[in-house]
Parts: C-alpha cells; structure tokens; sequence
C-alpha cells in the first residue's frame, strides 16, 4: 500500500511539473511583441453592421472618444485584432482612439487567448496616405 501511495504522489508531482511547464511555453508563445498595420475600428459598428472605412471615420472617431466603444485593428490581410489600453498606455490608446476610421501603425503586445487576439497598445503613429 505504501508503494502505492509513493507511485501515486510521485505521478500527481510529475504531471503538476509537465501541466505548470506546459502553461510556461503557452504563455510565451501567446505574448509577443508585435507591430501591425491596419484600419482602427470601432468595433461596436463594424461587428454590428459593417461600419468600416472613410465614410464611417467621424462615427468611429466618436464612438472611441467619446462612447467608450472597444477598439480594433483591422490589417490588409483581413484579420482583425482586439486593442487594448496597457496600464502604463492610456496617452498612446488615447491617441489611437483619436484615429479612428484612420490607417495606423500599432506596437504593443499581441496575445492570443481563447482563439482571440489582442494586441496591448503601446505605441501608435498614424499612418499618411501615399
């Protein structure tokens, strides 16, 4: 019974080990610094009906600032990207709220989490158009 108990503990350590490694390589690879380019959404309108592009900046620009609408990043590829105020970022989330409906080049933290993907702003410069 002893030695039972001694391979039973032994295997609950060894798979406490392999579970806290494995959520060590599954962090890393989630957090990566990132900068990407793209279209600033308000995604409140555009996951809502569509609302994109020139036509829809001063409505963008509003629902950021002024509403608190949840920001994204949507790239040339087609993807689209949850952005995020970091603790020390409200100066440049501020300033990107500022463009929204505008093609900026963001910098942050991209993670990926429940098949989700953000990206913790830490800088953005807005991107002028050729």
């Amino acid at each position: 019974m002893k030695k039972l108990m001694l391979v039973a503990m032994t295997l609950t350590l060894a798979g406490a080990v392999w579970a806290a490694e494995g959520m060590k390589k599954e962090k890393a690879a989630a957090s990566a610094s990132v900068t990407l380019t793209g279209e600033v959404l308000d995604l409140s309108c555009y996951l809502g009906h569509g609302a994109a592009g020139g036509g829809h900046m001063k409505c963008a620009k509003a629902c950021l600032t002024d509403k608190g609408a949840p920001a994204g990043l949507l790239t040339k590829d087609g993807k689209i990207f949850l952005l995020v105020q970091s603790h020390e970022g409200e100066k440049a989330y501020k300033a990107l709220c500022a463009l929204g409906g505008e093609q900026a080049k963001v910098t942050g933290t991209k993670n990926d989490k429940g098949g989700l993907q953000a990206i913790v702003v830490d800088k953005v410069e807005k991107v002028e158009k050729p």
